[in-house]
């Protein structure tokens, strides 16, 4: 064999070898990635209750549920369950179930005195039976200030800037009074209809005033419970004392800013497992859905099954009393854009006045329109150059409460 040929002959060996290896590796690494399946032990039907006593609140609520799966982020109410909640001096109040998994009970403030100390027991329908050490009631000093300050924020997410309104909380507590504190922020939002009604259709006539408009469905009110959790403790402070403690963030081109908008600041004073409690569960909140986080830690509950002290229950039963104030932002950013619908579903026609002719055209288009709504139906009429157009309609357009809220204002609303 010439010498060319035994060199090939070794060359092409080393590559089988090589490409064999390779093959080998890849297979063993891929025969290898399987499913992730946590250990945690109970990772389903956990019990989860979330509650609390709150001296101001004329209802009180508890809910209570399991979890499902670990991989599922859904939870299943527990009906029929027995709920009370009890003094250090045995006195009671008693809750009843208003939806699946949700008790309530109206309390009288005599019954919610300060200093005293108060626990939740319950029992399940399948014979278990739980409750919360006790939480001793503490007072809540006066909300100090509330206010806002334009700010541009940072997202890392989306590695861009955003301006908007950044909320803040001052305090001011007597030194004896609690070292801890957590806020909540309830949002209030005013919103508009595209039109005022001018009249209606109830299906065989039509009412209709060219001169007077009614609002009684165009102002609404919306409100949500701002998603965050703000806590903070002074125990390390000389003072009971905090400046520019940060709340939410509202982005300037938030639809809810446009008109009116409200922050009501809730704040509540706590004992000192309940304040690490909802602080831990403030950190978790803030780390989540970033890229880099710490691994969600299982925060202490202080509620556990008598007969079986060792089960894992998930949640909290905390006590405290509340004080509020209320901050209004009137369009802070100066947008033109009105909060209403995209676009409005009408039915109308136009003329140059209001007169026979174009209510006979007003009643064709009711009777005759296909999928015509459902009376009753609204109108309202908008001035198009010299023209008077009138339209039906039973959307956002005429409507304000397809946008969510209520027609009610609210007793606090400026």
């Amino acid at each position: 064999m010439k010498r060319d040929q035994i060199r090939t002959g070794i060359v092409t060996g080393r590559k089988s070898r090589c490409i064999l290896i390779i093959t080998g590796l890849v297979l063993f690494v891929f025969s290898c990635i399987s499913p992730f399946k946590t250990d945690y032990k109970g990772q389903g039907d956990l019990l989860v209750v979330d509650g609390s006593l709150i001296k101001g609140y004329d209802t009180q609520e508890i809910r209570i549920s399991r979890t499902a799966d670990i991989s599922e982020s859904r939870f299943y109410p527990v009906e029929g369950c027995n709920v009370r909640i009890e003094d250090d001096s045995g006195n009671g109040i008693v809750f009843t179930e208003d939806s699946p998994g949700k008790y309530v009970a109206k309390t009288d403030d005599a019954f919610l005195n300060y200093d005293s100390q108060y626990k939740l027991i319950f029992s399940t329908p399948s014979g278990e039976n739980y409750e919360s050490g006790y939480q001793k009631l503490l007072s809540t000093a006066p909300v100090d200030s509330v206010y806002s300050v334009k700010e541009t924020h940072y997202i890392p997410e989306s590695e861009s800037y955003i301006f908007g309104l950044q909320f803040y909380i001052d305090l001011d507590a007597p030194d004896d009074a609690s070292r801890y504190y957590r806020w909540e922020v309830k949002e209030t939002w005013e919103v508009h209809a595209s039109h005022k009604i001018n009249g209606y259709y109830d299906g065989t006539t039509i009412y209709f005033n060219e001169y007077v408009s009614s609002d009684s469905l165009y102002y609404c009110w919306n409100t949500q419970v701002a998603t965050g959790i703000y806590t903070y403790s002074t125990t390390n402070l000389s003072h009971n004392v905090l400046k520019q403690v940060p709340l939410h963030f509202k982005a300037d081109n938030s639809l809810d800013l446009t008109i009116k908008y409200c922050a009501t600041v809730r704040q509540f004073a706590l004992n000192e497992d309940a304040y690490n409690y909802w602080h831990q569960k403030e950190a978790e909140l803030n780390e989540s859905g970033q890229i880099y986080t710490t691994q969600p830690s299982q925060v202490k509950s202080n509620i556990y099954n008598i007969n079986n002290p060792e089960e894992t229950v998930l949640g909290f039963f905390w006590v405290s009393s509340v004080t509020e104030k209320h901050h209004f932002e009137k369009n802070p950013f100066w947008s033109s854009i009105i909060i209403g619908p995209e676009k409005c579903t009408g039915y109308g026609t136009c003329g140059d006045s209001f007169n026979e002719k174009l209510l006979a055209s007003l009643y064709s288009i009711a009777n005759n329109t296909r999928n015509f709504p459902e009376p009753p139906v609204y109108m309202y009429y908008v001035q198009v150059l010299e023209f008077i157009c009138i339209y039906f309609s039973k959307d956002e357009c005429i409507d304000c409460r397809k946008m969510g809220g209520t027609i009610r204002r609210p007793d606090f609303w400026q």
